[in-house]
């Protein structure tokens, strides 16, 4: 039993020596479980998500609304912009709600209350929804709120909304009979005032719009004529495959830092084979190495990311080729931001399997918290903001604007300069810990 005790403690010494290991037993778990611990409500209040609210009614139903969805605390109401100088401020209209949707700015989705949201001779109320949906569940969320919102405070205004409908259809001397008749009817069986059901059918009470007494799920069945939703879808239309031309990118980017990463770490190999030593008793510096090596990487990422996009276009007819050039940029300055992150691990590894244990880390992690697998606005605030330290984030945007957005060169102008400072940054400080530490 001795000898089985101490075969046991060798193979925890092992383990205690084994970094890599014990970073993908460990670390990379709990990391993760802090991430989506947050998003499905383990850790922590979750992120909120932009929605632009243009309320140009004068309606104290309009104002109730909007003040309600001020409260929401998962959503982020924007109502003002800052001028190109961003000196002075304007309150968003509808025009420029759509602009800034289709733009990608602000906010994917608007809510309009237009000036004829509810007046004194409305059947329904109406909303304009603008909404652009390049993260459905984004989207769904937003929309979802949004009708919550409603169905807690407008059914007061149902009975009033029911009434004026009957005035349209079956005129002034029917629906006053129905009234009449439909009042007696409930004070009779229920035990109230008539005169109090005749006065919710007839007349707007502002101040019991506030009150939250009311059970709404009675009035669920007649919202469609009630409240009126005009939708409309501003960006994406003509996208044939929308779930992946959203996704695609991300996971693109995800697999290229693991084959990236491998491709530098393999001056580990090159080392124990003493294929280093070799080209050193020749006329090559170490630089000339590490180029040779960023320069092959760099190449091999470039054409792996064209053949997942091509893959998938034509798999999936994800569209690639209306705006290539584009598409191109940002599949070259990923590549050299992927290939820096490798360099990097690998000037701070001292070995293959510790290399790999700790771009598997950072990988797994800037994968989830920058996009790749879902979207970063279900991040609570504190990790939407690390997001935006990620070259992930950076990458995963930009192929959304390309893929989804079809969009010019001066809508990812900043990921591709945030992309190329990363990687110059990063061989930098790489080039200096090389020549310092005398990895090679």
């Amino acid at each position: 039993m001795k000898t089985v005790y101490n075969l046991i403690i060798k193979d925890l010494i092992r383990l205690k020596n084994d970094k890599p290991a014990l970073l993908l037993s460990f670390i990379v778990p709990m990391a993760l479980i802090i991430i989506f611990g947050n998003i499905f409500g383990g850790g922590g209040p979750r992120g909120r998500v932009a929605m632009i609210l243009v309320n140009e009614s004068n309606s104290p139903v309009a104002k109730l609304i909007e003040s309600k969805l001020d409260t929401v605390k998962s959503l982020y109401v924007i109502k003002t912009f800052l001028s190109d100088d961003r000196k002075d401020t304007f309150k968003i209209d509808e025009q420029k709600a759509i602009e800034l949707i289709k733009s990608g700015k602000s906010s994917a989705a608007a809510l309009i209350m237009p000036k004829d949201f509810f007046t004194d001779t409305s059947t329904a109320l109406k909303f304009k929804f603008y909404f652009d949906p390049k993260n459905d569940i984004e989207s769904a969320l937003i929309q979802g709120t949004i009708q919550q919102t409603i169905m807690s405070h407008a059914p007061r205004l149902f009975p009033v909304l029911i009434t004026r409908q009957s005035l349209k259809f079956i005129g002034q001397d029917s629906t006053a009979k129905f009234i009449s008749g439909f009042g007696k009817l409930i004070g009779e069986f229920f035990n109230v005032p008539i005169d109090s059901v005749i006065k919710s059918m007839t007349i707007v009470d502002s101040a019991s719009l506030y009150s939250t007494s009311l059970n709404t799920a009675s009035s669920a069945n007649v919202i469609s004529n009630l409240v009126k939703f005009e939708n409309e879808q501003l960006v994406g239309k003509e996208v044939q495959n929308p779930g992946l031309t959203r996704t695609v990118g991300g996971w693109a980017i995800m697999f290229l830092l693991f084959s990236l990463t491998g491709a530098a770490t393999s001056l580990f190999e090159e080392k124990q084979e003493g294929t280093l030593k070799r080209l050193l008793c020749m006329p090559v510096s170490r630089a000339h190495i590490l180029w040779s090596k960023y320069i092959y990487s760099m190449l091999f990422g470039i054409f792996q990311l064209l053949v997942l996009f091509f893959f998938s276009w034509i798999i999936f007819n994800v569209e690639m080729f209306s705006n290539f050039l584009n598409l191109l940029i940002m599949i070259t300055v990923s590549a050299a931001a992927a290939v820096s992150f490798g360099m990097l691990i690998t000037s701070f590894a001292k070995s293959m399997n510790q290399a790999a244990g700790i771009s598997t880390l950072f990988i797994l992690t800037m994968s989830a918290v920058g996009g790749s697998w879902f979207p970063t606005s279900l991040l609570p605030d504190w990790m939407q903001t690390i997001s935006k330290v990620t070259l992930t984030y950076w990458s995963v945007d930009g192929f959304l604007q390309v893929l989804w957005r079809q969009a010019p060169f001066s809508a990812i102008a900043l990921n591709v300069l945030v992309l190329l400072t990363i990687s110059l940054l990063i061989n930098l400080y790489a080039l200096v810990r090389f020549n310092n530490n005398k990895t090679l």
